[in-house]
């Protein structure tokens, strides 16, 4: 149970570095990124709280939403950036 929570811990460690990478990303190239940083905005709470029941059901089915809603973004970034001219 212990090593459960550490993981928690180290999970939201992530999200925040994402937080951090990705802001500082937005500050360079403006708003390619943001949605990266609003979804590890999402994320990061729902990561911390994985220890209790209610939440568990909760984040899984936030986490497919978001990654699929991710995976969109990110491929339409890519053809938005290097479209041929």
């Amino acid at each position: 149970m212990n090593k459960e929570k550490d993981f928690i811990i180290l999970t939201s460690l992530v999200a925040i570095g994402i937080i951090i990478a990705s802001g500082l990303t937005v500050v360079l190239q403006r708003w390619e990124v943001i949605p990266v940083t609003i979804f590890a905005f999402i994320m990061f709470p729902l990561i911390l709280l994985q220890n209790k029941k209610k939440f568990i059901h909760l984040a899984e089915n936030l986490e497919s939403i978001v990654f699929i809603i991710t995976l969109i973004i990110i491929a339409l970034g890519f053809i938005v950036l290097y479209k041929p001219m």
